[in-house]
């Protein structure tokens, strides 16, 4: 996967979620908090988004010569050594800067979503 690949995919779970789950926080900040650990949007939470290190590894494996991908990690602090670690730590590091990166879209969808649950 391109980390574009993961920026659709991250906000279309994240969407998901939302529709699901807008109700139960009263400020964005708490919803984006929940879905930055949650496993069916990160992997934060365990630690994995696939629960499988194989499939881990295919999805990530497109991130090694990613630019937006390599630039963004910079950003965030994340040097060549993060190759080093395991498939499924790349790939969570990707759906979580991912989930930055599309969060501005996902708060006007928790926006429309929490006006729904509470009118």
């Amino acid at each position: 996967m391109t980390f574009g690949d993961y920026m659709e995919q991250v906000e279309r779970d994240a969407r998901e979620v939302i529709e699901e789950e807008a109700g139960w926080f009263n400020t964005w900040e708490d919803m984006y908090d929940a879905l930055f650990i949650d496993d069916a949007v990160t992997g934060n939470g365990s630690g994995s988004y696939t629960f499988n290190a194989s499939k881990a590894a295919e999805s990530a494996r497109g991130l090694v010569f990613d630019n937006d991908f390599i630039a963004e990690a910079s950003a965030a602090g994340y040097g060549i050594e993060l190759f080093a670690e395991s498939p499924e730590t790349v790939d969570v590091v990707a759906r979580c800067l991912a989930l930055g990166l599309v969060s501005n879209s996902l708060k006007k969808a928790y926006g429309s979503a929490r006006a729904e649950t509470v009118a």
